[in-house]
């Protein structure tokens, strides 16, 4: 029907709105809705990206708790290999009637490093030498007949007679790790007292003996 009863159009006239204007209220409501169920839409998607990236962060966790031993081992290699530059050692002696003797020494000399199981040279086949620098003070007394430290039956004189001084003395080798490692024997006029093991460097895990 492409033309209309001319009675049908005055009958439809009496119906025709007057003064439309766009219901741009309902048109903002709708579009709010659309709106607030868009992202219910979205939802699944969000969710799939919170796991995927939990998933990583679970694989990730794990990787570093297996290489953790791996990565331990390495950092202990690379320090027990760290030098120690010196070292120093206090021994206290009581000689009676408040009176006493206190030796400090401090060494340094050919690269040392230091475990479980005492001082070590780092660089193994070749000779080695420890400097040692000594420091005799004397309390409630001004001179003692003798001082001198003994190990593996060698006999290291630092004064004789002895009053409040220093010096040094050079020590190679297996007998320097003795001193350090506190196998010596200081002995102040008439007595006798063990040499305190050396302090200094970081203390590590066990190795093979020393010499």
């Amino acid at each position: 029907m492409t033309e209309h009863d001319p009675l049908v159009g005055q009958v439809l006239e009496g119906w025709r709105v007057q003064g439309e204007v766009p219901d741009w209220e309902d048109v903002l409501a709708r579009a709010g809705r659309v709106e607030q169920a868009r992202p219910e839409r979205w939802r699944p998607r969000r969710v799939a990206t919170a796991r995927r990236r939990l998933y990583a962060a679970l694989i990730v966790a794990g990787v570093v708790a297996v290489a953790a031993p791996a990565f331990a081992i390495v950092a202990r290699q690379l320090l027990s290999g760290h030098p120690v530059p010196g070292t120093m050692t206090t021994t206290h002696v009581q000689l009676g009637s408040g009176r006493s003797a206190e030796l400090r020494l401090r060494s340094r000399g050919s690269p040392l490093g230091r475990d479980s199981t005492g001082f070590h040279f780092l660089r193994a086949g070749t000779s080695q030498a420890r400097f040692f620098r000594w420091t005799l003070e004397l309390h409630g007394l001004d001179q003692v007949a003798v001082a001198r430290i003994t190990l593996r039956g060698r006999v290291i004189r630092l004064c004789r007679p002895c009053s409040t001084g220093g010096g040094l003395f050079v020590l190679r080798d297996g007998d320097a790790l003795q001193l350090l490692n506190g196998r010596a024997t200081l002995r102040v006029g008439e007595a006798r007292q063990r040499v305190a093991p050396a302090a200094g460097g970081r203390l590590l895990g066990a190795r093979r003996p020393s010499l």
